[in-house]
């Protein structure tokens, strides 16, 4: 669940975002984030220890931050566990006005951060109005129930979507950020038939949704957000199948949202 908020405070928002990359669409993407914060603020960008066939290895995050508006940017990377509870790590998030999140691979992240100090105070200092956002995979681990991975394809199949623990930050949506809209659907789907309470976001590259304080969802970038809405599902045979088997699952709403759309999370409907 997300942290309680004080009787004085307003949570941060929180920012889903698609993969990004070294080009002229992400960078745009940046300054919209920067700007939905505060004049140059200050970025602590958390990330595991990256290996060289990472997609995001060769990435010049500080310099991109920089050019995009940014105050002081400081990246701490995250070799074991034992680095979530250094002084010098935690001291950076309770400075900082933003907190950026990238991974290549969701559980990589979260099973350096899941349970300790870093967890608590990036979750303590989100509802004390901290900004946190996630690039790339690292946007799964903003939700409670975080999609790890799963099958392609736009046909939702049993054991075609794999949840873990997240930060929990939003306990709303399911986030997918991976591959092509229609390889997105199959695993979206999956997830909502295991778990129709939340949402099922679909990002694409260079991307985002923020949530604000409101829980109202804009989106901003080049692309698109898929939304799925469970709320009036009318029927289901998850609990029937075998592995692999294809799932049935009716009267769900879609939402295809592009830049400047906004989207109520509370009563689940777009809004002008």
């Amino acid at each position: 669940m997300p942290a309680k908020l004080a009787p004085d405070r307003q949570r941060g928002l929180i920012v889903a975002s698609g993969e990004i990359a070294a080009d002229e669409r992400s960078t745009q993407l940046l300054a919209r984030l920067l700007a939905l914060v505060g004049p140059q603020p200050r970025i602590t960008v958390l990330g595991p220890a990256e290996s060289a066939d990472d997609a995001d290895a060769d990435l010049d995050i500080e310099a991109m931050l920089y050019a995009a508006g940014g105050g002081e940017v400081h990246r701490r990377t995250l070799q074991t566990r034992a680095d979530s509870d250094l002084r010098s790590v935690l001291d950076t998030i309770e400075h900082a006005q933003l907190v950026l999140l990238m991974s290549h691979q969701p559980l990589r992240l979260s099973t350096l951060m899941g349970g300790t100090q870093l967890a608590r105070t990036i979750r303590r200092r989100n509802a004390d109005g901290m900004a946190v956002a996630g690039c790339g995979a690292g946007a799964a681990l903003l939700c409670e129930h975080m999609l790890t991975h799963g099958a392609e394809g736009a046909t939702p199949r049993i054991g075609g979507a794999s949840f873990a623990p997240g930060l929990g930050l939003t306990n709303r949506v399911v986030i997918d950020q991976g591959g092509h809209a229609s390889d997105r659907l199959g695993r979206l789907l999956a997830a909502l038939a295991l778990n129709p309470f939340a949402l099922g976001l679909g990002l694409d590259v260079a991307t985002a949704a923020s949530i604000g304080p409101d829980n109202v969802l804009e989106v901003f970038g080049a692309g698109g957000v898929t939304v799925i809405d469970p709320a009036e599902m009318a029927d289901s045979n998850v609990a029937d199948l075998e592995p692999g088997a294809p799932i049935r699952i009716t009267n769900l709403r879609l939402h295809a949202l592009t830049g400047g759309a906004r989207y109520d999370l509370d009563f689940r409907r777009a809004l002008p």
